[in-house]
Protein backbone atom coordinates (compact mmCIF):
# COMPACT_ATOMS: atom_id res chain seq x y z
CA UNK A 1 0.00 0.00 0.00
CA UNK A 2 1.47 3.41 -1.01
CA UNK A 3 1.39 5.77 1.93
CA UNK A 4 1.60 9.03 -0.13
CA UNK A 5 -1.10 8.78 -2.61
CA UNK A 6 -0.78 12.38 -3.53
CA UNK A 7 1.82 14.57 -2.37
CA UNK A 8 1.45 18.58 -2.59
CA UNK A 9 3.88 21.20 -3.74
CA UNK A 10 3.42 24.72 -3.28
CA UNK A 11 4.84 26.79 -6.10
CA UNK A 12 4.86 30.23 -7.12
CA UNK A 13 2.22 28.79 -10.07
CA UNK A 14 -0.16 27.01 -7.14
CA UNK A 15 -0.03 23.65 -5.84
CA UNK A 16 1.30 21.16 -8.05
CA UNK A 17 0.15 17.75 -7.18
CA UNK A 18 2.39 14.44 -7.63
CA UNK A 19 0.39 11.04 -7.85
CA UNK A 20 0.41 7.96 -9.12
CA UNK A 21 -0.89 7.97 -12.69
CA UNK A 22 -2.89 4.81 -14.64
CA UNK A 23 -3.99 6.68 -17.51
CA UNK A 24 -2.11 8.40 -20.14
CA UNK A 25 -2.15 11.66 -21.38
CA UNK A 26 -0.19 11.67 -24.68
CA UNK A 27 0.03 15.31 -25.76
CA UNK A 28 1.31 15.87 -22.46
CA UNK A 29 3.87 13.26 -22.35
CA UNK A 30 5.10 14.12 -25.60
CA UNK A 31 5.77 17.48 -24.47
CA UNK A 32 7.40 15.73 -21.78
CA UNK A 33 9.74 13.62 -23.54
CA UNK A 34 10.91 16.42 -26.00
CA UNK A 35 11.74 18.56 -22.99
CA UNK A 36 14.55 15.87 -21.49
CA UNK A 37 15.65 15.05 -25.38
CA UNK A 38 14.13 11.53 -25.75
CA UNK A 39 11.36 11.63 -27.80
CA UNK A 40 11.54 8.69 -30.04
CA UNK A 41 9.51 9.73 -33.41
CA UNK A 42 8.41 6.06 -33.86
CA UNK A 43 6.26 6.52 -30.80
CA UNK A 44 2.14 6.92 -31.03
CA UNK A 45 -0.37 7.07 -28.34
CA UNK A 46 -0.34 3.31 -27.55
CA UNK A 47 2.92 3.74 -26.88
CA UNK A 48 2.93 6.64 -24.24
CA UNK A 49 0.03 4.42 -22.92
CA UNK A 50 1.38 1.20 -22.67
CA UNK A 51 4.32 3.07 -20.80
CA UNK A 52 1.92 4.50 -18.26
CA UNK A 53 -0.63 1.08 -17.92
CA UNK A 54 1.75 -1.72 -18.02
CA UNK A 55 4.64 -0.12 -15.55
CA UNK A 56 5.24 -0.84 -12.24
CA UNK A 57 4.53 2.83 -11.10
CA UNK A 58 4.20 5.89 -13.11
CA UNK A 59 4.32 9.34 -11.55
CA UNK A 60 2.94 12.62 -13.05
CA UNK A 61 3.74 16.37 -11.83
CA UNK A 62 0.10 17.69 -12.19
CA UNK A 63 -0.09 21.49 -12.49
CA UNK A 64 -3.19 23.65 -11.04
CA UNK A 65 -4.87 23.63 -14.44
CA UNK A 66 -4.43 19.62 -14.56
CA UNK A 67 -1.70 19.43 -17.34
CA UNK A 68 1.20 17.32 -16.77
CA UNK A 69 3.92 19.52 -16.20
CA UNK A 70 6.81 16.93 -14.46
CA UNK A 71 6.75 12.64 -14.48
CA UNK A 72 8.79 9.84 -12.97
CA UNK A 73 8.57 6.16 -13.63
CA UNK A 74 9.78 2.99 -11.98
CA UNK A 75 10.73 -0.42 -14.19
CA UNK A 76 10.47 -3.44 -11.84
CA UNK A 77 9.35 -6.68 -11.16
CA UNK A 78 8.11 -5.17 -7.90
CA UNK A 79 10.26 -7.36 -5.77
CA UNK A 80 13.79 -7.00 -5.91
CA UNK A 81 15.04 -4.41 -7.57
CA UNK A 82 14.24 -0.97 -9.31
CA UNK A 83 15.00 1.54 -11.68
CA UNK A 84 14.55 5.13 -12.32
CA UNK A 85 13.61 6.24 -15.41
CA UNK A 86 12.13 9.15 -17.40
CA UNK A 87 12.30 11.92 -14.89
CA UNK A 88 11.53 15.40 -16.41
CA UNK A 89 9.99 18.64 -15.56
CA UNK A 90 9.08 21.06 -17.85
CA UNK A 91 11.46 24.08 -18.46
CA UNK A 92 9.52 26.25 -16.93
CA UNK A 93 8.09 24.86 -13.72
CA UNK A 94 11.91 23.42 -13.43
CA UNK A 95 13.67 25.02 -10.03
CA UNK A 96 10.41 24.85 -7.39
CA UNK A 97 11.47 21.30 -5.88
CA UNK A 98 9.22 19.46 -8.61
CA UNK A 99 11.82 17.08 -9.93
CA UNK A 100 12.94 16.28 -5.94
CA UNK A 101 9.26 15.89 -5.37
CA UNK A 102 8.87 13.14 -8.12
CA UNK A 103 11.62 11.34 -7.03
CA UNK A 104 11.00 11.42 -3.45
CA UNK A 105 7.62 10.21 -4.39
CA UNK A 106 8.94 6.79 -6.35
CA UNK A 107 11.22 6.13 -3.64
CA UNK A 108 8.86 6.24 -1.36
CA UNK A 109 6.71 3.69 -3.57
CA UNK A 110 9.93 1.51 -3.69
CA UNK A 111 9.97 1.49 0.47
CA UNK A 112 6.61 0.75 0.63
CA UNK A 113 6.83 -2.43 -1.46
CA UNK A 114 9.84 -3.39 0.30
CA UNK A 115 12.39 -2.92 -2.80
CA UNK A 116 15.61 -1.28 -1.12
CA UNK A 117 17.90 -1.93 -4.16
CA UNK A 118 17.12 0.59 -6.79
CA UNK A 119 19.10 2.44 -9.83
CA UNK A 120 19.27 4.95 -12.32
CA UNK A 121 21.40 5.97 -14.76
CA UNK A 122 21.75 10.15 -15.05
CA UNK A 123 23.29 12.39 -17.45
CA UNK A 124 26.44 13.87 -16.45
CA UNK A 125 25.28 16.97 -15.41
CA UNK A 126 22.40 15.65 -13.29
CA UNK A 127 24.58 13.29 -11.41
CA UNK A 128 24.57 15.82 -8.57
CA UNK A 129 20.64 15.59 -8.56
CA UNK A 130 20.52 12.13 -8.07
CA UNK A 131 23.59 12.19 -4.86
CA UNK A 132 21.09 14.25 -3.22
CA UNK A 133 18.84 11.33 -2.50
CA UNK A 134 21.88 8.24 -1.97
CA UNK A 135 22.54 7.35 -5.08
CA UNK A 136 26.40 7.00 -5.74
CA UNK A 137 28.27 5.94 -8.88
CA UNK A 138 28.76 1.55 -9.21
CA UNK A 139 32.02 0.99 -8.66
CA UNK A 140 33.39 -1.67 -10.84
CA UNK A 141 29.80 -2.04 -13.23
CA UNK A 142 29.31 -0.16 -16.65
CA UNK A 143 26.54 0.78 -17.77
CA UNK A 144 25.38 -0.61 -21.12
CA UNK A 145 22.94 -0.38 -23.87
CA UNK A 146 22.19 -2.98 -26.63
CA UNK A 147 22.22 -1.10 -29.90
CA UNK A 148 20.13 -2.47 -32.67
Amino acid sequence: MITTPVLELSTPGGIVKISRATTAHPGEMRELYVAGGWWDDAWDESHLSAIVEMGFAFVAAEAPDGRWIGMGRLISDGVSDAYLQDIVVLPQWEGYGIGSAIVRFLLSICKDSGIDWIGTISEPETEYFYRRFGFARMNRYTPMRYER
